[in-house]
């Protein structure tokens, strides 16, 4: 008997490795905002797969400037996203072909490129995706996996939505 877990969560890869948030983006300290969610997903015994950061690999570096969500949203930015997400899309398939579930997508909130539910722009508060996971999620309508946006000014909320998810998976 394997004692391999076979669960699933993707995580937008500045969640573990904060270096990869813009410059000045960085506001709560990791073991606040982010330590109870990994911990929460290791106490679960789940699986955590970093999604790439389309911002970052876009830009070739991770020295950039917090951009919104209008700078971003350019014909070769989107070409970009949609490559990263078919990629990260196979992937997820490949892991629920293989008999595993994915029990979640979760994306970072106000980030033009991984927010799930919604993101400042200049026009005030928008309810939208962003970037990269409107594709992401475009690519996996037929997986019906839940997609959860981290607040981290609201920590405690975000986690009791991704715990829940867990339960119920």
């Amino acid at each position: 008997m394997s004692n391999r877990s076979k669960k699933f969560v993707f995580v937008p890869l500045c969640l573990l490795a904060q270096a990869y948030q813009a410059q000045g983006i960085v506001k709560y300290e990791w073991r606040s905002s982010i330590k109870p969610i990994v911990e929460l997903l290791i106490n679960k015994d789940i699986n955590i797969v970093q999604m790439p950061c389309a911002e970052a690999s876009y830009n070739n570096s991770l020295i950039r400037e917090p951009k919104g969500i209008i700078k971003y949203d350019t014909e070769e930015f989107n070409k970009h996203c949609v490559a990263l997400a078919d990629e990260t899309a196979k992937q997820v398939k490949n892991i629920t072909i293989s008999g595993y579930k994915v029990i979640a997508i979760m994306g970072i909130e106000q980030s033009p490129s991984c927010c799930v539910n919604y993101i400042y722009t200049n026009k005030g508060m928008q309810n939208r995706m962003g970037l990269f996971m409107e594709k992401l999620k475009e690519n996996l309508i037929e997986e019906n996996i839940p997609f959860i946006g981290i607040n981290r000014k609201y920590i405690k909320k975000s986690l009791k939505e991704l715990e829940k998810t867990i339960n119920e998976s």
